[in-house]
């Protein structure tokens, strides 16, 4: 017969009670790695909707009917030479059209930030304002150029350029043919 002796109870006890440590740390462990990967799935939903919600206000903006006719009437300003732009459309002597400029080029540069920080992807970017960007980019930068030179501001209205040369890298990315119009935005027939 076997005899049972104390050591042997207290060795079989020990045992038994690592194996239960060891299902119970298992537990804990595969219970905190279903929380992380809910946590992790939750965040990204959360960014998901903040970057659609950031998305829609930009395309609301850039959508509506004043941004529209503020833009186009940018596009259609005319000077020769930084001077000549100074004495028609600067702050001193036409502040409408200082704040309509100001307006348009300051959120251009808040897109473009938010593209630097990836708060927004390219390839979404380029569905939402398409060539806008680069044509504004495209009139403009030898103003804004100027403008940081003369006043001492070499970083001014950054992002905007940051935001105009991604937009036209993926538009190149997507159509290897992409070039603006020399027109930009004005209409020649054919004849």
């Amino acid at each position: 017969m076997v005899e049972i002796t104390y050591q042997m109870v207290l060795s079989t006890l020990q045992t038994l009670a690592l194996v239960v440590g060891i299902v119970y740390y298992i537990t804990i462990m595969r219970n905190q790695q279903k929380t992380r990967e809910l946590a992790l799935k939750a965040q990204e939903q959360a960014t998901e909707t903040r970057q659609t919600q950031m998305f829609m206000q930009i395309y609301h903006q850039v959508s509506s009917k004043s941004f529209q006719r503020n833009w186009i009437e940018l596009m259609n300003m005319e000077w020769d030479g930084y001077d000549d732009f100074e004495r028609k459309y600067g702050s001193d002597n036409n502040p409408e059209n200082f704040a309509m400029r100001s307006s348009i080029w300051m959120a251009m540069n808040g897109v473009g930030a938010m593209l630097l920080d990836g708060l927004i992807e390219p390839e979404r970017l380029v569905r939402l304002v398409g060539q806008g960007s680069q044509f504004l980019w495209a009139k403009f930068k030898p103003i804004i150029y100027e403008q940081r030179v003369r006043y001492g501001m070499p970083n001014a209205y950054y992002y905007f350029e940051y935001l105009a040369e991604t937009l036209e890298k993926e538009l190149l990315r997507q159509n290897e043919d992409f070039k603006l119009p020399e027109t930009l935005t004005r209409y020649i027939p054919d004849e």
